[in-house]
């Protein structure tokens, strides 16, 4: 008896996690069409196939559903960047390729960029503490577990001074991806070639910012 109750809820729990996943890839579905407004709750209901009063036994708010969705964006960024530095690879090829995941993975999630500008201002302001607690909380696990690797990388940069870096890398590549996203109003005003410094493509100028600021914090606390 005690085998086939815990087989019942294996399986209940098994539906429960489809169930939220296909409301989350319904979310991000709708999302990739209008990047610069999150979609309702109805929209996403119908998009997963399930009933409105269903969804909102997952989440409480439309917010929540993409506070979750970047979650897990930001766990699958962090879980390659902790496997490149966990690699055999040299450290003189880290830098290019931690680029290159960032590039690849902001590429292939075209919401992760939206969201990420979004979750300070707008996301988390609409979702209850304790679920914001529980993404911070995920985010410091894993900065502190990419911060001990480069540590033992590169064993002149502190745990905490390679948490930094990665906050820094955060901060930059969202201020960047903020530069470029002008209003729907103004988007024509970036053509003009006088205005081009002032919004410049994120991709190339990504790249070369961050190897300035990896190149140059790594050198600085070689030196140091």
């Amino acid at each position: 008896m005690k085998c086939i109750t815990q087989r019942l809820r294996a399986i209940d729990d098994n539906e429960k996690a489809l169930k939220r996943q296909s409301i989350l890839d319904a979310a991000a579905r709708i999302f990739a069409k209008d990047l610069n407004n999150l979609p309702s709750v109805i929209s996403i209901a119908k998009a997963s196939g399930l009933a409105k009063g269903t969804v909102y036994l997952y989440f409480k708010t439309k917010e929540e559903i993409f506070l979750a969705l970047l979650s897990e964006q930001y766990e699958t960024l962090l879980l390659e960047i902790l496997s490149l530095l966990d690699s055999e690879i040299e450290n003189k090829h880290i830098i290019p390729e931690l680029i290159t995941i960032l590039t690849r993975f902001m590429a292939l999630k075209g919401s992760f960029m939206p969201l990420a500008s979004m979750a300070n201002t707008v996301i988390e302001k609409n979702v209850e503490r304790d679920v914001v607690a529980q993404f911070k909380l995920m985010l410091v696990k894993y900065l502190k577990a990419v911060g001990a690797s480069l540590h033992q990388r590169f064993p002149h940069l502190s745990t905490e001074k390679g948490i930094q870096l990665l906050l820094h890398t955060n901060a930059l590549i969202i201020g960047l991806w903020q530069m470029q996203s002008w209003p729907e109003n103004l988007k024509e005003l970036m053509c003009q070639p006088e205005l081009k410094i002032v919004s410049p493509e994120f991709f190339p100028e990504m790249v070369c910012a961050l190897n300035y600021l990896w190149r140059g914090s790594l050198l600085n606390h070689e030196q140091s």
